[in-house]
């Protein structure tokens, strides 16, 4: 699943990206053709479509993600770096948003214990 995301990802932006802008996802104004990058309000929109055609992902709200991403990263980066990632300017709000999963605790836990016994 990861690696599709990371495709799709890829294609994205070698086949669809206006590289005029700086933003990863961007929109063109129909008539003006000006660049910029995507809103809220219209990404929102269409995950709302997405989602609503799916019995599995329904009531998942597009702001979920934000605390996906955060979850995944706990143990990969310091919670200073993942508070610049997410753009927060106070670190108590980067805490609210990252959880442990115990699949995450695990091996977290499993890969100090591997460095323990390499340096044993």
């Amino acid at each position: 699943m990861r690696e599709d995301a990371e495709i799709a990802l890829q294609d994205y932006i070698k086949y669809y990206r206006h590289s005029a802008s700086k933003a990863l996802f961007t929109a063109q104004h129909p008539t003006t053709k000006v660049i910029t990058p995507v809103s809220y309000e219209a990404v929102s929109a269409d995950w709302r479509k997405v989602i609503n055609q799916s019995h599995e992902l329904k009531g998942i709200r597009l702001h979920d993600l934000r605390h996906t991403f955060a979850t995944e990263r706990v143990g990969l980066m310091a919670i200073e770096e993942l508070r610049a990632l997410m753009g927060h300017e106070n670190i108590q709000t980067t805490l609210r948003y990252q959880k442990i999963t115990s699949s995450r605790a695990e091996s977290v836990a499993k890969s100090a214990l591997d460095n323990l016994v390499k340096n044993i």
